[in-house]
């Protein structure tokens, strides 16, 4: 089996785990349920979870892994842009208020 990818967080696991199940690609997950048990810094050899697959399903499983992880940066990029109303209220909070809590959820 070759190592293709460490996720950032378990719910990036899971998207994961159902995509290529769903693919019917077989893996297996390097530190999967002792990864869980230590909190705090992920090292390698340790405890950080890492997702691996036959030599025959590698590239298959590279693209699966590529689609997430495009869009889940996608998401993110537009998740940090804020509406021109998000700003004001933003302004006038800070200058009434004293206070400065950004919001995080894009409005549409």
């Amino acid at each position: 089996m070759i190592k293709v990818y460490s996720p950032k967080d378990e719910l990036e696991l899971s998207l994961i785990r159902g995509l290529l199940d769903s693919e019917g690609i077989q893996y297996c997950v390097f530190n999967d349920h002792f990864g869980s048990m230590r909190v705090g810094p992920q090292i390698d050899l340790l405890n950080k979870k890492t997702i691996m697959v036959a030599l025959e399903d590698l590239e298959k499983t590279r693209q699966v892994i590529a689609d997430v992880v495009e869009r889940a940066a996608a998401t993110e990029e537009t998740a940090r842009q804020y509406s021109g109303i998000q700003k004001i209220r933003m302004v006038i909070e800070a200058l009434f208020f004293g206070w400065f809590m950004p919001e995080r959820k894009q409005r549409k």
